[in-house]
């Protein structure tokens, strides 16, 4: 109501009767189609995300952190320290809940310390994160902790929840459409009698590459298909998630869960689960990986008290209990390639 009366205001002066009847028929319109798309929202929320369309954004995500993390290695010892990390990554996740996904992993040129994962089975981990590695359960902790974001779908959650976003956002813009051109014609219209000082409004709401390729592809929501969406809208969506994992990362109860879950992996895969715990203490504070962690501490204390109920419950288990047993893990020492990339004098 408000905006009807704004439009009132502003066309009956200028413009007449009949121009404002015109304006206001058109904001009408926008507003049954902003409603329309907020029921496209609704359904986006609530759909279910097929395997094939976590793959294909897995493969344009894992694109993105390949590119923003240099490329894959390029040494002399490449091919065979990627065998080697998929021996390691491929053990430890036939012990997690989805062992049949086609897992992917890979070492980035990067000498930061890094670790990420794609949807559909795709982690990657830096060489700067390698060159500070004391033993293989360190790495294996790494790769676990990865592995289980893929299985929670805690990339995908936010993917669900970054299109809705956008969906809504694009649901204001398209409201708000018919007030911006209206706005603009009255100016125009007006120009020469007034001068230009209300031209900025024409400007009050800007629609960027994304709101506009979502907008278009919001009737299809129903048959929902990322790999049919195009290209313009392939590219703003990932590169606008990767934005959205850079600055806010994941929730931290996700990166919670996912600690607790990489130490019960560890532990089936034969890793000793505390040397997780010890290679987070030499991260820097803030976590050290390029994505936002929670602070490293409360990440330790947690997976201490999380390994010490496990301790109690094998202690108490019967026969017909299979607990994560903790008693037959070791401290696996670095080996070949892994050796190799070791730094004594790496900050650590």
């Amino acid at each position: 109501m408000r905006r009807h009366l704004m439009l009132v205001a502003i066309c009956l002066p200028l413009c007449g009767f009949g121009s404002c009847t015109r304006f206001i028929q058109a904001d009408q319109q926008a507003r049954l189609r902003a409603s329309e798309m907020r029921q496209e929202c609704v359904a986006l929320r609530e759909r279910v995300i097929t395997f094939e369309e976590e793959r294909s954004f897995g493969d344009a995500v894992s694109a993105q952190w390949v590119s923003e993390g240099g490329g894959l290695t390029t040494r002399g010892d490449a091919e065979a320290l990627h065998v080697q990390l998929n021996k390691i990554g491929r053990n430890l996740a036939a012990q997690s809940s989805r062992p049949h996904l086609p897992w992917v992993f890979g070492v980035l040129q990067s000498e930061g310390v890094n670790a990420v994962s794609g949807p559909g089975g795709y982690v990657f981990v830096s060489e700067g994160l390698l060159a500070r590695l004391d033993n293989e359960a360190q790495l294996a902790g790494v790769l676990a902790h990865e592995i289980a974001h893929i299985t929670g779908k805690h990339a995908l959650n936010e993917y669900q929840d970054y299109l809705v976003g956008q969906c809504e956002n694009s649901a204001q813009v398209e409201e708000g459409s018919a007030y911006q051109e209206a706005t603009a014609q009255v100016v125009s219209s007006a120009g020469q009698r007034l001068g230009q000082g209300f031209q900025n409004l024409s400007q009050a709401l800007p629609a960027s590459t994304l709101r506009e390729a979502f907008a278009r592809a919001g009737s299809k929501v129903q048959g929902f298909d990322f790999d049919q969406s195009g290209r313009e809208f392939i590219r703003a969506v990932t590169r606008g998630f990767i934005e959205r994992m850079n600055r806010k990362g994941f929730r931290q109860e996700d990166e919670f869960a996912a600690d607790l879950e990489a130490v019960e992996l560890m532990a089936t895969a034969g890793y000793a689960p505390d040397e997780y715990v010890s290679f987070l203490a030499k991260l820097p504070e803030r976590g050290g990986l390029s994505t936002p962690h929670p602070a490293k501490t409360e990440r330790q204390v947690r997976l201490l008290k999380h390994l010490e109920q496990l301790r109690q419950q094998n202690q108490a288990s019967s026969d017909f209990e299979t607990p994560v047993d903790l008693s037959a893990t070791k401290v696996v020492p670095l080996r070949d390639e892994l050796l190799n990339r070791r730094t004594p004098t790496a900050t650590r």
